[in-house]
């Protein structure tokens, strides 16, 4: 997949945690309000929209991309 088709692209919670993974970064869905977070940190990493998908430009930007 390309950058910019990556930024536009909505993946699920469980899609966006183990993308997480592979970087060696472990995330939660915060139950309060369903936010991806970093468990390590508490940085919020994405909010998800009303299908309970989040934005893959917020995943890939947390990422350092």
């Amino acid at each position: 997949m390309r950058y910019w088709e990556a930024c536009e692209a909505q993946v699920t919670a469980e899609a966006a945690i183990e993308e997480c993974r592979i970087h060696q970064i472990e995330a939660i869905v915060r139950n309060s309000d369903r936010a991806l977070v970093d468990v390590t940190t508490g940085d919020f990493i994405a909010q998800p929209d009303q299908q309970a998908n989040d934005c893959g430009a917020d995943i890939l930007g947390y990422l350092g991309y």
